[in-house]
């Protein structure tokens, strides 16, 4: 088994959209590798063309406004061009796996919702896999906490509202030709401008998207949503916590469910299916002494068949990060690394500003012959 040691980190900005910019250049402005990559076109694509980036610009401004003024403060603080920033390329057209569930527990005067993600992928260095959990206290903006994508992009998070935002791919390196948004900057978006998941699928609605991506929105009230998107079609189911009495639960991997969108399954690894399995398996356990935070920490740190954890780093499968977000207590429980051999920590939102680091180890394993089948 081949083992490696990565360093995560957790970096803390507050103030004005212009002044977290500033203060994430100033953190970052003499690694002069990830500069390159953070004021370079995206994956080899060519740079935007001036009028491409205006576009870009005027519809984060429309959809989630101020990040603008984060990337101008970034770009004035080290130099580089905004309309150059990497970040810009979210508008336009990033593939991971992943697992992802929501559980609201009660009726609705007793409801509690839990909502887990699991982020898998391989273990390429930085700058690519920036590994950075970011908090951020935005002036005027609900403050959230949550993994960066290219700094100002999230792959997931949770707000102090208690709205929470994940992501799983629905379909695997897809070719996306249309025109609008991919998931650092949906996420963002929602972090920062919703505190319900009725006002985040209202904004969902709105927003042009061209990613194939799978959305799970949920909110300290109780209410979840699930958004699969195959470039502009998208199909929203949302399960509204006034309209039931039960309990219910939510699960997404790396294909797509809701029966509209079966015509843009055109493939169903059988690792995606045998992760959906297990979700259902594991949180519908009603025991007396059921608790569903630790039963998701318990999925997310257990391999297959009983669990979704992976360890085939070397094959772009393995699992970098889980979150268990309580948004009633607005807690966010985190596994930096796999949750089989590293711990688990609890973070808020009123850390200082600044960065800490974290250790965790990264075992590869080789999958088995089935991991990779397609069962449709």
């Amino acid at each position: 088994m081949d083992l490696k040691t990565s360093i995560y980190q957790h970096i803390v900005t507050e103030g004005t959209h212009y002044e977290v910019g500033r203060a994430l250049g100033a953190f970052y402005k003499h690694d002069t590798v990830f500069m390159s990559f953070m004021s370079s076109p995206f994956m080899g694509s060519p740079p935007l063309h001036p009028a491409a980036a205006d576009k870009a610009m005027n519809m984060f401004e429309k959809y989630c406004p101020g990040v603008n003024q984060e990337i101008k403060g970034f770009a004035d603080e080290t130099g580089i061009r905004e309309e150059a920033v990497v970040f810009y390329f979210s508008y336009f057209q990033s593939a991971g796996h992943c697992s992802q569930a929501a559980l609201r527990t009660g009726p609705i005067d007793e409801s509690r919702t839990y909502h887990m993600r699991t982020y898998d992928f391989g273990w390429e260095d930085a700058p690519y896999n920036q590994l950075l959990l970011s908090t951020t206290r935005v002036t005027g903006k609900p403050p959230h906490i949550g993994f960066s994508l290219q700094l100002f992009g999230r792959y997931d998070g949770m707000n102090d509202e208690g709205l929470s935002v994940t992501t799983t791919s629905g379909r695997i390196r897809p070719e996306m030709t249309g025109e609008g948004f991919v998931f650092p900057g949906v996420v963002r978006a929602l972090l920062d401008g919703c505190t319900t998941t009725s006002e985040a699928v209202t904004l969902l609605r709105s927003m042009p998207i061209s990613d194939y991506r799978n959305f799970l929105v949920t909110d300290r009230h109780g209410s979840m949503a699930l958004i699969e998107a195959a470039g502009a079609h998208k199909e929203i189911e949302v399960y509204d916590a006034r309209a039931a009495s039960l309990s219910q639960l939510v699960v997404s991997t790396n294909h797509y469910t809701l029966p509209a969108m079966q015509q843009h399954n055109l493939q169903l690894m059988h690792n995606s299916q045998a992760r959906q399995e297990a979700m259902y398996s594991t949180l519908w356990n009603r025991g007396t002494d059921y608790n569903p935070l630790e039963a998701m920490k318990q999925l997310a740190g257990q391999h297959l068949p009983e669990g979704v954890c992976c360890h085939h780093y070397g094959e772009g499968f393995g699992t970098l990060w889980s979150i268990v977000c309580d948004n009633a207590l607005r807690e966010a429980h985190i596994c930096f690394g796999s949750p089989m051999i590293n711990p688990w920590r609890s973070f808020g939102f009123s850390d200082p500003p600044g960065i800490n680091e974290y250790t965790a180890t990264l075992p590869n394993e080789q999958s088995d012959a089935q991991f990779w089948s397609n069962i449709l």
